[in-house]
């Protein structure tokens, strides 16, 4: 053990308990499915009861969808009951939605990235954190990496990274850690060359990135022929990691990935292990549903809206949130012999799922297999405005070049999925969200 794995060990003992869950974690992984879902369950109770004796939003609604009876008894059967948490709702009642013991806890505020739309503010305590920083600990170990071996973060958030010099505290932490932060705020050419410099002297057991920013470093990688040091293990977030993305981040890194889920409003929820068949929900800390548009519980293989309650969060409970993306439950089992349930695959944003004239979801990917093999198209954005209206922002490759007849076959292309008009607009840079992640599709049409 290094003498900087031992100091940030020792730090982590003394400062919390991210040790001590992560070695509970280490253990309830193997636990096979019926005791994992009994753990589970007995968790669920312990914050619903928590809840319902603590929130004014929650006591009131749990007696009205009959999840907690006239004694105080809670009755899961009846959880389907209950309506769903979502960002409008947290803004609106968000005193109703603090816990009366918080003057006791140790708490923080946080706020969601925005890039739906207007950030969300809300509370968060430290069990949740050190639950958090341990389920990472536990998904970094999956993929190879051992607390403190060397990670290069890709990471970008306006808050984090553009409010100007780090500070000393924040550059001891990160010495500690064994990281090496870059900004995917604004890559361009000049920096995505700095950053696979640093990748390369730095030489990372891990990286750790934004996938759409780590893809278009991967293709600037190839497009340049520039090599690049393969670290042991790519983590990839924030963001929906597509086949062909993880085809060429895999060809130019020569490496294997892991695909992370989550947020910041309910921390990390999935991750896969080294056999990346789906993605294993942490059942310990998370309660996962994926529903049909009628609210009832979709099938593995079918598509539906990923719900998802907190467990290790008491200050502020999220019951059934709505955290916006979609999702499809696995069929298959893991051969890894952990008893956690597996995600196929996380599709993306609900405001990824466009939506057409006939109220039918559109995958936002299509735009994707259209767009992306363009050899004339440095990068793109499709926006929807409204059911029968498509921006197509494009950066061209070379800006004196017109590209009108590739516009109108892709025209084509796109009027074959959705009837539609389809306004295309030239740019020099398309920015990415308030939150740093790089977002090819939009939809600005409520559902």
């Amino acid at each position: 053990m290094s003498l900087k794995q031992f100091m940030w060990e020792k730090r982590l003992s003394f400062q919390g308990k991210t040790l001590v869950y992560l070695d509970m974690l280490r253990k309830w992984q193997w636990l096979d499915k019926e005791s994992l879902h009994q753990l589970q369950q007995e968790r669920l109770k312990t914050l619903l009861s928590h809840a319902f004796h603590n929130t004014a939003y929650y006591r009131e609604i749990f007696r009205e969808s009959e999840v907690v009876d006239r004694f105080g008894n809670i009755h899961l059967e009846n959880f389907g009951n209950l309506p769903l948490l979502d960002k409008e709702l947290i803004r609106f009642r968000f005193e109703e939605l603090l816990s009366s013991d918080m003057s006791e806890r140790n708490w923080y505020e946080n706020t969601s990235g925005g890039s739906t739309g207007v950030p969300v503010r809300f509370i968060q305590d430290e069990e949740y954190f050190f639950w958090n920083q341990a389920i990472k600990a536990l998904d970094d170990e999956w993929t190879g990496r051992a607390i403190n071996d060397k990670q290069v973060r890709l990471w970008g958030s306006e808050r984090d990274l553009m409010a100007g010099r780090d500070s000393f505290r924040t550059q001891v932490g990160r010495w500690l850690r064994n990281e090496r932060w870059l900004n995917s705020l604004r890559m361009t050419q000049a920096t995505m060359r700095e950053y696979i410099d640093q990748i390369n002297r730095f030489r990372p057991v891990q990286i750790l990135a934004y996938v759409e920013s780590l893809y278009e470093l991967a293709r600037y990688s190839e497009r340049e022929k520039i090599p690049l040091y393969s670290p042991r293990a790519i983590m990839t977030s924030a963001g929906t990691l597509y086949p062909h993305m993880r085809e060429t981040i895999e060809r130019v890194f020569q490496t294997k990935m892991f695909n992370r889920y989550g947020s910041t409003e309910v921390g990390d929820v999935a991750c896969e292990c080294d056999r990346h068949k789906g993605l294993h929900v942490s059942t310990p800390t998370h309660y996962v549903e994926i529903l049909r548009p009628d609210g009832t519980q979709a099938r593995p293989g079918e598509v539906g809206e990923i719900v998802i309650t907190l467990l290790v969060n008491q200050v502020m409970p999220f019951v059934r949130y709505r955290i916006g993306d979609m999702g499809v439950w696995s069929a298959d089992t893991c051969d890894c012999g952990r008893g956690l349930p597996l995600l196929q695959e996380v599709i993306g944003r609900r405001t990824d799922m466009f939506i057409d004239q006939q109220g039918r979801w559109i995958d936002g990917r299509v735009f994707l297999f259209i767009l992306d093999p363009k050899p004339y198209i440095q990068k793109f954005q499709v926006i929807q405005e409204k059911r029968d209206m498509l921006r197509v922002l494009i950066v061209p490759v070379d800006r004196a070049v017109g590209y009108q007849a590739e516009m109108e076959s892709i025209r084509q292309d796109i009027q074959k999925i959705m009837t539609c008009n389809v306004h295309f607009e030239f740019c020099n840079e398309i920015e990415p969200s308030p939150s740093g992640k790089y977002l090819y599709t939009i939809s600005n049409v409520r559902r």
